[in-house]
């Protein structure tokens, strides 16, 4: 193995090894409030397979007025799936529709015309 291969193999291992850490780190960021005692063993944790967890009392219940575009069924299914990603966490306090298909017609054309002609 040649001095570049191997300066190349470690500069590899190097970077896997910050991916894994910064992984890590977001992973400790992003955990919801709480989750720290179950972890240490320090709180009583619930038996394998039972029901989830209720949402935390402290946690406010508010729901926003649907806007007048959205159906009150979606906003309910649009609630509900943030409820399951984040357990109850967060709430939500804006729905609005996309801004269009602009951004996305933009971006191919950069990406088509970022290539050099043959």
């Amino acid at each position: 193995m040649s001095d570049i291969a191997f300066t190349d193999f470690l500069a590899v291992i190097g970077a896997g090894t910050c991916l894994y850490w910064a992984g890590r780190v977001v992973r400790l960021l992003m955990r919801p409030p709480g989750e720290e005692e179950v972890e240490a063993g320090t709180s009583q944790s619930a038996p394998t397979g039972s029901a989830p967890r209720p949402p935390r009392p402290d946690a406010p219940q508010r729901t926003a007025p649907a806007p007048a575009g959205i159906p009150p069924a979606h906003v309910a299914a649009i609630t509900a799936a943030i409820a399951v990603i984040t357990g109850g966490a967060h709430r939500i306090v804006h729905i609005d529709d996309g801004a269009g298909v602009s951004w996305s017609a933009e971006g191919r054309r950069l990406h088509q015309t970022s290539h050099t002609p043959h």
